[in-house]
């Protein structure tokens, strides 16, 4: 942390709910506010939760933008604190846990995974995986691996898949498509539009879309020229059919809005109305 650490600190942290609720009610140990100043941190609304995560690194909001994506995932909890380390795994004689205490007041820091992940598996029950969220250059220095590796034995200890993760592992075009069209889920919290609106706007342009040669560019501004909207808003309509998975396309391709629409999927039911799409 980047003041001293104690044992004051923690009680005010456990009595703030840091790391404790599910889904709406989380919080993360970590917080953006207690540090000076974090110039990649990111404060992101989840689709899933409805809450705000704090995340500290650019690598961080990429992963998170993949676990918004993931039909499969139910809830993220950031920063989760291992609140019950020395319960779980005991004293640890080949990995001197000196090196983990405040240097002022000698008081251990509480370690921490990046992201706790609830999953819903394909038989319908739940469970928890984690995932610590690094550069990989930070793999180089040895108390950086001692704490990953005190952080395996504990999740292995609960036996919860845990996994390391940088930049390499993550599909950065995906991951920038997705923040791309991240904030057009929800139209009607954060434009004008009604739900009303956004049914029938989003059946309109997406029989636009259907079987049209046209670039994806042109058809959205016809789209706000006929229906006399502002410009943009058949733009925005498209993130949002994108967002909600009614209209498929490949996100690991950079979103080319000069692209034909011939490239797009529309996804309907037998009724011919749209659902989600699952695009993994």
């Amino acid at each position: 942390m980047s003041r001293e650490w104690n044992e004051e600190k923690l009680q005010r942290y456990m009595k703030e709910g840091r790391g404790q609720g599910e889904y709406e009610e989380y919080k993360g140990f970590i917080q953006i506010h207690d540090f000076g100043s974090l110039g990649r941190s990111a404060r992101i609304k989840s689709w899933k939760t409805n809450r705000i995560l704090h995340l500290l690194s650019d690598i961080e909001t990429r992963f998170f933008y993949l676990t918004e994506f993931d039909d499969s995932i139910l809830q993220v909890k950031e920063h989760f604190p291992l609140y019950d380390f020395e319960d779980v795994v005991g004293e640890q004689e080949d990995i001197d846990i000196r090196k983990f205490k405040d240097n002022q007041s000698g008081f251990p820091y509480i370690l921490t995974a990046t992201f706790l992940i609830t999953v819903r598996g394909r038989d319908g029950r739940t469970f928890e995986v984690a995932r610590s969220v690094k550069a990989s250059h930070e793999l180089e220095k040895k108390a950086r691996i001692e704490r990953f590796e005190l952080i395996r034995r504990y999740f292995d200890k609960k036996g919860i898949d845990w996994g390391l993760v940088t930049q390499k592992e993550i599909p950065l075009i995906k991951a920038k498509n997705i923040e791309w069209v991240h904030p057009a889920k929800f139209l009607t919290e954060t434009t004008d539009f009604t739900e009303s609106d956004v049914g029938y706007l989003q059946s309109i342009l997406m029989e636009s879309f259907s079987g049209n040669t046209r670039a994806i560019r042109d058809i959205t501004s016809v789209f706000d020229n006929q229906l006399n909207l502002e410009a943009g808003s058949g733009l925005l309509i498209f993130k949002h059919l994108l967002a909600t998975k009614q209209i498929k396309i490949d996100m690991h391709k950079k979103i080319d809005l000069n692209e034909s629409a011939k490239i797009l999927e529309i996804v309907e039911t037998e009724r011919g109305e749209s659902k989600n799409a699952i695009n993994r």
